[in-house]
Order: C-alpha cells, then structure tokens, then sequence
C-alpha cells in the first residue's frame, strides 16, 4: 500500500463500520464517517448506542494538528418513567457539532445511509441478536419496545430484516432539518410531549441545557506524540491507566453491557475514536412513542468512558486511535491496546489476541511508524470476542 493512502474504520457493529467505510471511499473524511457510524449504530445497536446515548469523542485535526475532544456526560432528566431515571439524549447534539467543526461532507451525505437502514430494513446482525438474547425480556414491559424488537412471541433474531419506520421519521428530520432539530425544534417538542404521555418528564429546556463540552482533551507525552484522553467527567483517567501497562479488571464481555465505540481514520491522518454509553443493556429501556428513539439510563457507571488518540502534534502524524465497548472498564482495555502496539511493538491482531477481551472489547487503528511516513505499518483490528468489524478502506 503506498504511504497516505491506508483509510479505515472500526466499530462493534459491522454494517456500522461498512457505512464509515463507504463514506471514506466515497470522498468524506474520518470525522464524516464517524458521524455516519454513529448514526448507523443507532438503527443497528441501539442497545448500545442509539439516538438516547451520551458519550465521549476525540477528533484529531490532521490540519491543525491539534485534538478537540468532545464530551456529552449523562444527565438525567427531571422525571423518571416507571421508576427508571434517564438521561437527557445529547450525542445527536455534539455529533452535531463534531461535524460542524471538523466534517468534510454535507451532513445529509453523513444521516442518509442510517435513514435508509431504518426506513428500508437492514438484517439484524450478530452484535445485536447477542444482545437481544440476553435482554430481550427486559424490553417486554415497554410497549413501543415489545412492538419493534418483538417477533411472534419473542424477539427479532440474527439475519431477521428489521424496519424501524418511526426511527427513519426521526432521521428523517435530522437529515432535512440538521441536528438542532433534535434539542430545539418540532422533534425537540414531539420528545418532550410523548415522554410526558408516558409519565417522564423532559422538557425543552432540559433538552437544551443539555450542552456538550468541547475543548482540549486531557494530554500526556509520549516521546515526540502526545496520548489524548476525554477529560473529566468521561474516564479518560482509565484510559491513560491502561496506556501505562495497567490491565483492566472484568471479565470478558458476553454482550454489550450498553457500551459501544467507533473508530475512523482517513488517508490524511485525520482520526476520530467515540465512545457511547446507554448506561446499561437497551438503557432505560424504554423507547418514545413515534419517534423510535430508545433512551439511555442514568446508571453509576453511565459517564465512564473514554476513547484514545495518539497522535505527534509537531507535524500531525496519527499513531493510535480506539475506542471499546462491552463494559464500563473498556476505556482502560483501549488504553492498555494502545500501550502494547505502541510500547511493546506488538502487532495489532496479537495485542488483541493476548488481552481477549478482558474489562471490554477495543476498536482501533493503528500507525505505528506515521500514516504519512509509512502506510504500510498500518492496522486496523476488532476484539476477536466482539462481533464487530474492522475494514481498511481503498480508493475508488
């Protein structure tokens, strides 16, 4: 492969990762396809990731060579529903403004291809059937749930094509309208008034105070590089914990806990890692009547969350970027990932291997020699006890 021209993404669901592939080859750049993985996570995983979620995302600008981390901590709202608390959504919002900031593309290229998942139907895939049937029964005392992931008596399963129609309405209007549309327009107001339908409590204003920190994120050298981390409230002290040799507790995930992330690099060197949480297993586990949007719960472990970018901010080459899922401890797994490749000089695949997804499955990217400097060092890898899906992407 020849220098500057390794692409690539990584996510915790595969068609996710073929929609940020897509967008790389089709011209946009890391931070346009992490957007339209992100988007595309919401209809495929949104046991982990939907439209409810909050999270963390680091962006490092090839540009500027600089990073901006971007953190949307979970909030919660002021009235719970049927006892359960959950947090006001507000990744649609710093997605938002991630794009605004660093995207290439116009925003409907990013939205459309999650849309048309929702509005024509997209096969359920492994990641998603392995979380329905560890918690597909905590689904059946929502009604709007039971009715979208329920198929004769029970739960949709691996290969099933799912429609989301009410899902695709609200992508829809993002995509036409733009992301304010979620905190502060008609869509703003229909999920007030259908929470409130339902017994919870969201009003416009918690919707709109719902700001996202954008800034510098936390920083340590690193040689000539610098290691960047979400700083507080995300856990981006347990990803520098793991960057410095400090394996993650847990064990291996057998689902998603309500934890995902995503990882995209483009052949500049520009790369975005996000990490999303829902607070637990489908969250709240509730979703708003018409709009397809599964909330997230206000859980302990909600905020903790962290991706990683290495990066040398003297001349912009990209090392390292990851982002895990599976557990709230996938923050320090990435780290520790991160520190083996680039520390110990393993390769991505056997870093991965040897870890095996203990404390959280890790997405990641890696170009320990420089993306620019020497493509050919580069790697993209997935946990090999997730089912998630890493693709390099190649020019067309």
């Amino acid at each position: 492969m020849k220098s500057g021209g390794f692409s690539a993404g990584s996510a915790d669901e595969s068609r996710a990762t073929e929609i940020g592939r897509d967008i790389l080859q089709n011209g946009g750049n890391a931070t346009d396809a992490a957007v339209a993985m992100y988007f595309a996570l919401a209809v495929t995983l949104p046991s982990a990731a939907g439209l409810g979620s909050t999270g963390a995302c680091i962006v490092h600008d090839d540009k500027t060579k600089a990073a901006e981390a971007f953190v949307f901590p979970p909030v919660a709202a002021p009235g719970p529903i049927a006892g359960q608390t959950f947090v006001v959504p507000s990744s649609v919002r710093a997605i938002t403004l991630m794009h605004i900031r660093h995207g290439a593309l116009r925003w409907e290229q990013t939205v459309a291809p999650a849309e048309r998942m929702a509005r024509f139907g997209v096969p359920v895939s492994r990641a998603l059937s392995r979380d329905l049937q560890t918690g597909g029964a905590l689904l059946t005392a929502d009604r709007e749930a039971r009715r979208i992931f329920g198929k004769g008596g029970g739960v949709i399963g691996e290969g099933d094509v799912w429609v989301q129609a009410d899902l695709a309405g609200t992508l829809g209007s993002i995509r036409q309208r733009g992301g304010g549309e979620f905190f502060q327009g008609t869509l703003a107001r229909t999920l007030s008034e259908q929470i409130s339908q339902i017994g919870g409590s969201l009003p416009l204003d918690a919707l709109r105070n719902a700001v996202p920190q954008a800034g510098a994120p936390t920083t340590e050298g690193y040689g000539r590089r610098r290691v960047y981390v979400a700083p507080p409230p995300a856990a981006g002290a347990m990803a520098l914990a793991g960057f410095k040799g400090q394996a993650p507790g847990g064990p291996v995930p057998t689902d998603s806990n309500g934890f995902s992330g995503l990882v995209a690099v483009d052949s500049n060197a520009g790369a975005v890692a996000c990490s999303l949480s829902m607070g637990q297993l489908f969250g709240a586990r509730v979703v708003v009547p018409g709009t397809g949007v599964m909330l997230g719960a206000m859980t302990p472990v909600a905020g903790s969350v962290s991706p990683i970018i290495v990066a040398n901010p003297n001349n912009g080459e990209f090392g390292f970027a990851g982002a895990g899922g599976g557990a709230p401890t996938a923050a320090q797994a990435t780290g520790m990932i991160a520190y083996s490749v680039l520390e110990q000089d393993q390769k991505m695949m056997t870093a991965l291997g040897t870890l095996r997804g203990q404390g959280g499955w890790v997405n990641a990217i890696a170009c320990p020699s420089g993306l620019r400097s020497n493509a050919a060092t580069c790697q993209s890898g997935i946990d090999p006890a997730s089912a998630g899906l890493a693709l390099i992407a190649t020019t067309r």
